[in-house]
This record gives C-alpha cells, sequence and structure tokens, in this order.
C-alpha cells in the first residue's frame, strides 16, 4: 500500500471556531447554522463536508470515464446534504449528489459510471453503511434531445 496523500487539519471552537491547515495555506472562521441555534453568518462544517464530498466524487466519475474512453465532455455535481437525528438521539447525515454530465452516452452507462465512481471515491468508502447517499446522473443534453 502506498500513501497519495496525507494532511493536517488543526480546529479550535468547535462548529462555531475556525479550520486551519497546519502549513498555514489554508484558513476559516465557521458559524453554528441559524438551524441549529447560531447566527449562520459563514460556512459550517456540513458544508464543508459536502462540497470536499462532492469534489471527490466528481474526480471519480471523472477518473473512470476517462479510463473507458467515455465522452465525457464535462461535469459538475450538486451536493444536497440533510442532518437529521434518529429516535434514539444520533445524528446522521444523508447526501444526494446529482452529477450533471455533458455527454453523448445513454443514461444506463450514466448510471453505471456513478456506480464505478462510488465503488472507487475514497468519501464512498469512508462513509458506506454510515450514512445515506443517493446518487442521481443527469446527461445534458438528455438522449434523444
Amino acid at each position: 500500500m502506498d500513501v497519495v496523500y496525507k494532511t493536517k487539519m488543526l480546529t479550535q471552537g468547535g462548529r462555531g471556531g475556525q479550520i486551519q491547515s497546519d502549513d498555514g495555506s489554508f484558513k476559516l472562521k465557521l458559524s453554528v447554522p441559524k438551524e441549529m441555534g447560531g447566527k449562520g453568518e459563514g460556512p459550517n462544517p456540513e458544508m464543508l463536508f459536502a462540497g470536499a464530498f462532492a469534489a471527490c466524487f466528481e474526480h471519480s466519475v471523472r477518473h473512470i470515464a476517462k479510463l473507458d474512453k467515455l465522452p465525457l465532455k464535462g461535469s459538475y455535481v450538486e451536493s444536497d446534504m440533510t442532518m437529521y437525528v434518529t429516535f434514539e438521539g444520533q445524528y446522521k447525515i444523508a447526501l444526494t449528489l446529482t452529477v450533471h454530465m455533458a455527454a453523448s452516452f445513454d443514461q444506463t452507462t450514466a448510471d453505471s459510471l456513478l456506480e464505478r465512481a462510488k465503488a472507487i471515491c475514497p468519501y464512498s468508502d469512508a462513509t458506506k453503511g454510515n450514512m445515506t447517499l443517493n446518487l442521481v446522473a443527469l446527461l445534458d443534453p438528455p438522449p434523444g434531445a
């Protein structure tokens, strides 16, 4: 097993604190969402998670498309995250990733591409069985258009 990348992040102050990389290249003040009793005046950890997951997943989609020589001209991902509390008081996350693809292949190929990307995405692997993950492939233009 070869290490591909390693990083260290520092946080202080929880949801209303700050986060930064140990090398100083990234620094961000966090804000508690209004829905959780905060002022909601800035980004929160859930936004960062949803964005990071989407970016990683899109990279996996592009990687699989390139390996298979699929005609994917471009893509972007909408990440819709919901946090909820179970009857047992556990906080859980549900995430829907809608992958918009400029491509000339059919819906079956698009759906298969997302499933294959899910199999190699480290975020999908890290959260497997721990959250609900829904994947939606939207072709642009739609087949037959």
